[in-house]
């Protein structure tokens, strides 16, 4: 049984007809057959959607101002391999919030287990942003955080969840101009980017000064 949706607070009216789990393993996926308010008045015909539950996470993207470098991890993707793309895809840390955790303690968590940093400041929360809202209910908070750079490599993951993650670095100019060039198909990387190019020369100036990065 599923808890009622609370449609209240929608901007339009929502008639949920029926709300069924049809899979329910890693990921669950529901059913739901549905009416809802239209622009231009009245209501849609009873419609069906599938949605995949896969939780919320957080993405964190490691930026070292001194050197103005941009800490990735490459690891191997089925889901490219199946659409017939390079299936080792650059991106960057990030990982699913468990039970009881904050937002903050996902990013420390995911910081060391992912590259095997720990960040030299305070955490930078950017936004809050669905990757797939047409089908999925997964959520990203991304953060930014300041790192040493230098101390970024090796092979990372949790081996028990088969993970191998490479990390590397790069100027924010060189990893900027590959995802303009499409070589990083990432939202997560083209967000972590797009928000540095707008805020990296202020952080640069405030994390210069190790009064910047104090808590």
């Amino acid at each position: 049984m599923h808890k009622p949706l609370d449609t209240s607070k929608q901007p339009y009216p929502i008639e949920i007809v029926s709300h069924e789990r049809v899979y329910d393993r890693h990921l669950k996926v529901d059913e739901l057959h549905l009416r809802h308010g239209l622009f231009r008045g009245g209501m849609t015909p009873v419609i069906s959607r599938e949605v995949v539950g896969r939780g919320d996470a957080v993405s964190v993207v490691p930026y070292d101002p001194r050197r103005d470098e941009v800490v990735l991890a490459e690891q191997f993707r089925t889901s490219a391999l199946v659409n017939g793309d390079r299936a080792w895809m650059t991106e960057v840390v990030a990982g699913l919030i468990e039970d009881g955790e904050s937002l903050e303690e996902v990013a420390l968590r995911e910081m060391k287990e992912e590259s095997g940093l720990d960040p030299i400041g305070p955490l930078i929360f950017i936004n809050s942003i669905y990757a797939t809202p047409g089908f999925c209910t997964e959520r990203y908070h991304i953060f930014c955080a300041p790192v040493d750079a230098t101390q970024a490599d090796g092979v990372h993951g949790v081996a028990s969840e088969n993970e191998e993650i490479r990390v590397f670095t790069l100027p924010f100019a060189k990893a900027y101009a590959l995802w303009e060039a499409g070589k990083t198909p990432n939202p997560l990387v083209a967000f972590g980017l797009l928000w540095l190019a707008l805020h990296r020369d202020k952080l640069r100036q405030t994390w210069a000064d190790p009064r910047g990065l104090q808590p």
